[in-house]
């Protein structure tokens, strides 16, 4: 037999395969804005639609009084912000077998941060996905499902979601991966685009149909979630399912502006905390935050349920 040679493996140091969702996934942050708050329960103040309404006249002569509007003002209740928190442990073993390119502390803090995001997400598809919260929507079903490129027309139904804004125009869609993938391939999109430079449907390419209709901006949700029992097989879903979402998003939270809602986090609730444990020896991390979600204008939103099949 003969000598073939001896190695001893080594664990590369710059490669490794690591499942997580990216940043770039989550879009629940561009559609409910971060503001840091002191307390956690607050009032945000609001304003009625009065500016909005038209009087009978401005006209005035001689002595008459000026005609009166009114200006309602009030606020909304707001919280409490609950805290939420995760925690992984890390044993003595783990300290002292594991070698490079494995850092067990921040491999910890970093799996529990992707995993609230993950939480976060899930959350603001949840409420913004639900008929009974935003309750300005439709549900496409057979033929009229994006899927069908036959008989449907994206366009047609993105227009009349517009249309049906009241007292906002509506400047941002957002949309599942899935759905993305149906309608980039759409003969009623491309048809569109035949004559453009590529002639192909890029995400810049669908901004510009609709630029007249006033949306400037796309968010495409590529999240996943695993929903399978731990130790069962995987079942991995997209956090924002086959849904499309038109909203209306500042550009900056303030005074006097309108916003369908916001992520409200207490200053200085974020923090990682780890404690020394004895029984087992090892290293409990500990990693919390208080914050609350909180749709505050369902105007701000119009809902396309099942947008594919």
């Amino acid at each position: 037999m003969a000598n073939t040679p001896i190695f001893i493996d080594q664990a590369l140091t710059n490669v490794s395969n690591a499942w997580f969702n990216q940043d770039s996934d989550f879009i629940a942050g561009q559609l409910l804005p971060e503001v840091i708050v002191n307390k956690t329960t607050f009032k945000v103040g609001k304003y009625g639609k009065d500016g909005l309404r038209l009087p009978s006249n401005t006209l005035r002569t001689g002595e008459a009084k000026a005609k009166r509007v009114n200006l309602t003002r009030g606020y909304d209740d707001i919280g409490p912000l609950q805290e939420h928190s995760l925690s992984d442990f890390i044993t003595k073993d783990d300290y002292e077998l594991t070698d490079d390119p494995f850092e067990p502390e921040s491999d910890s803090v970093e799996n529990m941060n992707s995993i609230m995001a993950l939480v976060d997400e899930k959350d603001v598809a949840t409420q913004l996905t639900n008929t009974s919260i935003v309750t300005q929507n439709t549900t496409l079903s057979g033929t009229d499902q994006w899927s069908d490129y036959d008989n449907s027309d994206p366009i047609t139904d993105i227009v009349a979601g517009i249309e049906t804004g009241k007292f906002i125009n509506y400047n941002t869609i957002a949309m599942g991966w899935e759905v993305w993938l149906k309608l980039s391939q759409h003969p009623v999109l491309l048809d569109r685009l035949k004559w453009s430079e590529r002639g192909v449907v890029t995400e810049e390419a669908f901004l510009s149909l609709l630029a007249p209709y006033g949306i400037k901006k796309l968010l495409i949700g590529k999240a996943k979630e695993n929903t399978g029992k731990e130790g069962l097989a995987d079942s991995v879903a997209s956090v924002w399912g086959k849904n499309v979402i038109l909203a209306y998003v500042t550009d900056k939270p303030g005074r006097k502006k309108v916003n369908g809602g916001y992520k409200f986090r207490l200053k200085n609730g974020r923090e990682v905390t780890r404690e020394a444990k004895n029984n087992p020896r090892g290293t409990e991390l500990v990693n919390t935050d208080y914050y609350g979600h909180f749709i505050l204008s369902t105007d701000c939103f119009y809902l396309i349920k099942n947008a594919v099949a």
